[in-house]
């Protein structure tokens, strides 16, 4: 559903096979296509690992499970790691669509993964309990990697222009589920110099109605609804606010356990800019009492203006905040050290010796925060 964007390393081949077509032409096509479709898939992943008899096997998604299953039945028995990222429903599937039998074999092979990963310990707890498997999870924290934001030459000043901002950003795909509108209404609570960016995707149904409410409320002139941007404009944007937002609603199973899963709350650690996340227990369960996180209400725009003006409220504690969301970035939140777990077994049950061990670490814990 994507064009290829990344350059990858000569030592490295990337097969992409069937049809390009965009995420809505996907979902478009008939039963009929999709069932075709996803049989030259599994067809295809059997035909390589029988050809390529490769030392172990990484599967990325229920659909990548089955057809890996499919693709190493009737051969020797090779490794088998599967991480699971969002979370399909588990229950109450209708039968006549192919992603409930996609999802209802993938829950029946879960035990025949070697390893099961999952960025967030309620999202694992949640399918491997329907999947019957009562073995401990990876949990690997869904992180950017150390290069994502290689961070200004003076934080001091970098930090101290953003107070002087007073602009609180929001990341991702803008809806009512993610927050939006109550952080919009939030925004009015707050003192007049405080302004909100929203980057990310939307549909023009939500545009109307975010544009309509700041009108109400009559802060248009503290808003900016930016749209999706490139990634290198995305970073500079973000990087010169002041306090990134995460505000989604549990309207989902995915997204009441996002608290690890959230891609946006590590990238913004890894600009240093202090959040506000959901008071919810996939939060409070993994990120604990840490220096650079402040809890609010999402359902209470009073809860969230009362976050964000703490945050304001004291210069020194601000530049406190900063620097501990850039530290826990640098030394806890960073994609090399979250996936060493996984690293670590996948030379395992591929037999090969890992030139190069990190620590590991227990991220299903709330971590601690080393003092400024």
């Amino acid at each position: 559903m994507a064009e290829p964007i990344e350059e990858w390393p000569a030592d490295v081949t990337i097969e992409r096979f069937g049809a390009y077509a965009s995420p809505r032409e996907k979902e478009a096509a008939s039963a009929g296509a999709k069932l075709i479709e996803y049989a030259k898939f599994i067809a295809r992943t059997r035909a390589l690992v029988k050809q390529m008899q490769p030392a172990i096997v990484y599967s990325y998604d229920p659909h990548a499970l089955v057809a890996s299953i499919v693709g190493r039945m009737g051969g020797r028995a090779t490794p088998l790691i599967f991480q699971l990222h969002e979370l399909p429903e588990t229950a109450s599937l209708s039968w006549t669509s192919m992603q409930t039998w996609v999802v209802k074999a993938a829950l029946t092979g879960t035990k025949s993964a070697d390893a099961a990963v999952f960025p967030e310990k309620y999202r694992a707890r949640h399918w491997l309990t329907a999947a019957g498997d009562s073995r401990a999870p990876i949990i690997v924290p869904n992180c950017p990697g150390r290069s994502y934001y290689p961070g200004p030459a003076d934080w001091n000043e970098t930090i101290a222009m953003r107070y002087r901002a007073r602009e609180v950003v929001y990341v991702g795909y803008a809806s009512a589920a993610n927050g939006h509108l109550e952080g919009l209404r939030a925004l009015a609570m707050t003192d007049g110099s405080i302004r909100m960016r929203v980057i990310g995707g939307y549909l023009a149904e939500f545009e109307a109605s975010f544009n309509a409410l700041g009108r109400e409320l009559g802060v248009t002139d503290r808003v900016r609804l930016d749209g999706w941007l490139a990634l290198d404009e995305l970073r500079a944007r973000a990087s010169r606010a002041s306090v990134g937002l995460a505000l989604h609603k549990p309207a989902t199973k995915n997204l009441e356990y996002l608290g690890s899963a959230s891609n946006k709350l590590f990238e913004y650690a890894a600009m240093g800019l202090p959040v506000v996340v959901p008071d919810r227990e996939s939060y409070r369960g993994f990120l604990g009492d840490a220096e650079w996180v402040t809890y609010a209400d999402i359902e209470d725009p009073g809860s969230i203006a009362r976050a964000i003006t703490s945050i304001f409220a004291d210069r020194e504690r601000y530049a406190t905040m900063s620097r501990a969301a850039r530290r826990a970035f640098e030394e806890q939140y960073n994609y090399e050290r979250v996936f060493a777990p996984v690293l670590d077994r996948i030379f395992e049950l591929s037999g090969m010796a890992n030139p190069s061990q990190v620590p590991a670490c227990d991220l299903t814990q709330p971590q601690a925060t080393p003092a400024s």
